[in-house]
């Protein structure tokens, strides 16, 4: 049994000895080659069997629990880290004080932007993380994948390298499609697999954003909420004064400084919210574009670096004339 290359698409095949010289067709891209350059392959490959130690996950549940935990913790940390010192020592007179801690909407609106854009940070850490592996070589040319002891003890470096730089993403791919491959020896089977896994992680990339696009959805309905209530305060004030038997109208003018500083309340949650709204767009719009070119990256990442490299038997044409004559 000899190993060759694909002179198109650089694809792995195996043929018979006897087949050197002679057509055959590609089973990575479908073109017509010659059987050339011949590498002698081993029956039998050297190292101990790993097949009673490795234990290989094809689908890993994520880890919904700790992520959620990990929200929670950063996110109430962030808050109280911002607001304990902020109510300290900000001067209760400033524009600032009045935009962010006057009322519960600001409160309300802040907490949603924590909460977003700490999610925006779990996301870009995947993202960075899926870039590092990106960088890593888990298969090659020269990997011996010619019996099952070769393929377990592949996929057991690929997972030891994934776990080194925390690579959550592509080395799962890579090695799902190894196992399909290891009981199939098909490389279409391989590639479904791997179909299977890039629908799989943009469904849960467009599922991620879930959680974030109702955050954009709900947090200028506050600022709205806000201003009917203002208003509301405001007009039940003025009325209540224009209403009643009123003897000095130094009290009509008390009441309307009462008036105009709940309007002004009522005005300011709507901007704090359209302000906060504009800006978690802004950084959502960054990181799910990264995201996604990222899962593009993946895609042709894993068509080189793993069809590509799968050996493929094959054998000569019937009625092929040999390269040689």
């Amino acid at each position: 049994m000899i190993e060759f290359s694909c002179s198109l698409c650089n694809g792995r095949m195996q043929a018979e000895d006897s087949a050197v010289g002679y057509y055959t067709v590609c089973a990575h891209c479908g073109h017509e080659v010659v059987v050339q350059n011949p590498i002698a392959l081993g029956s039998t490959a050297p190292g101990m069997s790993t097949e009673q130690k490795l234990n290989v996950e094809m689908n890993p549940a994520p880890n919904g629990t700790k992520d959620l935990l990990i929200l929670v913790f950063v996110s109430v940390s962030v808050f109280f880290g911002f607001y304990v010192p902020f109510l300290e020592y900000t001067d209760q007179t400033s524009e600032i004080y009045r935009l962010l801690a006057v009322g519960w909407v600001p409160y309300a609106v802040i907490a949603f932007g924590v909460i977003a854009f700490t999610m925006l940070g779990q996301r870009l850490a995947l993202v960075m993380s899926s870039e590092r592996a990106l960088k890593e070589t888990y298969l090659t040319h020269t990997t011996p994948l010619d019996t099952d002891q070769d393929i377990d003890e592949a996929m057991l470096m690929i997972r030891e390298k994934a776990r080194q730089i925390n690579d959550k993403n592509v080395a799962q791919r890579v090695v799902g499609a190894l196992a399909r491959f290891k009981h199939t020896r098909s490389v279409r089977e391989a590639e479904d697999q791997l179909t299977v896994y890039s629908e799989l992680a943009y469904n849960q990339m467009d599922a991620g954003y879930t959680i974030l696009r109702v955050i954009v959805w709900a947090t200028p309905l506050l600022g709205f909420v806000g201003t009917v209530q203002g208003v509301s305060k405001s007009v039940g004030g003025l009325a209540k004064v224009l209403g009643g038997d009123v003897a000095d109208v130094s009290e009509i003018t008390t009441a309307l400084g009462k008036v105009t500083s709940e309007l002004a309340f009522a005005f300011d949650t709507t901007l704090v919210a359209l302000v906060a709204v504009i800006i978690i767009m802004i950084a959502m719009t960054i990181v799910e574009r990264a995201d996604g070119s990222s899962l593009d990256r993946i895609e042709d990442y894993i068509k080189n670096q793993v069809l590509q490299n799968l050996p493929v038997k094959v054998g000569a044409l019937k009625g092929g004339q040999n390269a040689d004559l």
